[in-house]
């Protein structure tokens, strides 16, 4: 018999305390429960369903038909006043996207319209975005936008720039980097930006936890700086983000990233990811918790 070594031995048992607080009631489909956004599936639908994810990000109305059932997509309009200051998409071909999507089903009706804005860098994002926001609403009332606002050293007022400029407002403070694996995630700077966002005015009603679930010791790029969490890095993280922004307040929250990307690599659905217990077994007991704690 293989004796367990002690680090094995603290997982298992932190695993076991952790299921511990996870009710294994069903929730009621004829209620709506909290949404899980998982982005870069890459087709893989089912798998992230299985893991608890139930919106999921397109590009394409191809892909949305493809979504199984109990699985909506939230639409990317494609980026803009990033690094450069215009859209990758016309107003006109925004217009033909809405029209087309209003009522399908699979739509969550919701649109990702920018992913981190940089007024510094385009003086006329928050102008431009918010323009954005009012021409989706125009063909659909009912629908929202949404973007991630990094407000880090280089933007530190970014939230109160664009806090007006989309309906929900996305917070991706990523903790964890190669400086303190040693010392763990710094957690204190994760509470410092969603403290800095609902201080900007941003209610937990409007802001979108944005989880870091992705490394960078396999990315393709020269500077690898963030590190993928552990599976006990990770439960913190999730519990300082339920104590400042409840999962019955956001709108819904969102994982990155679920398959690799240049930039992101490991992340929730490669190998690395899958190591000792597994941070898919992290997220779907955390999901299965939410959903029980909403009905």
């Amino acid at each position: 018999m293989r004796m367990l070594t002690r680090s094995t031995f603290l997982a298992i048992a932190s695993s076991v305390l952790w299921a511990s607080f996870v009710s294994s009631a069903p929730a009621d489909p004829a209620k709506p429960g909290p949404l899980h956004l998982a982005v870069n599936v890459h087709g893989d639908f089912r798998d992230a369903a299985a893991v608890g994810f139930n919106l999921i990000d397109v590009g394409k109305m191809a892909i949305l038909a493809a979504l199984p059932e109990g699985v909506k997509g939230v639409y990317w309009l494609g980026n803009g006043f990033n690094t450069a200051c215009q859209w990758q998409k016309s107003d006109a071909e925004v217009q033909k996207i809405v029209a087309a999507l209003k009522n399908n089903p699979k739509f969550s009706g919701i649109y990702f319209i920018s992913d981190e804005p940089h007024p510094a860098i385009c003086r006329d994002a928050a102008a431009r975005v918010a323009e954005r926001t009012s021409l989706v609403h125009a063909i659909d009332p009912q629908a929202k936008t949404f973007i991630v606002v990094l407000n880090g050293a280089a933007g530190p007022d970014e939230f109160v720039q664009m806090k007006d400029a989309a309906d929900y407002i996305g917070v991706d403070p990523y903790p964890c980097n190669r400086k303190n694996e040693q010392t763990g995630c710094d957690y204190r700077a994760l509470e410092k930006r969603i403290r800095h966002a609902l201080s900007a005015g941003i209610p937990a009603t409007r802001i979108v936890p944005v989880f870091q679930a992705f490394g960078q010791s396999c990315a393709m790029t020269k500077d690898r700086y963030y590190r993928l969490p552990s599976v006990a890095e990770t439960r913190k993280m999730l519990e300082i983000w339920d104590a400042n922004v409840p999962v019955g307040k956001r709108p819904f929250d969102m994982t990155y990233s679920w398959s690799q990307q240049r930039v992101a690599c490991p992340t929730l659905s490669t190998p690395q990811a899958r190591a000792d217990l597994g941070l898919k077994t992290v997220y779907s007991s955390y999901f299965s918790q939410s959903r029980a704690g909403a009905h």
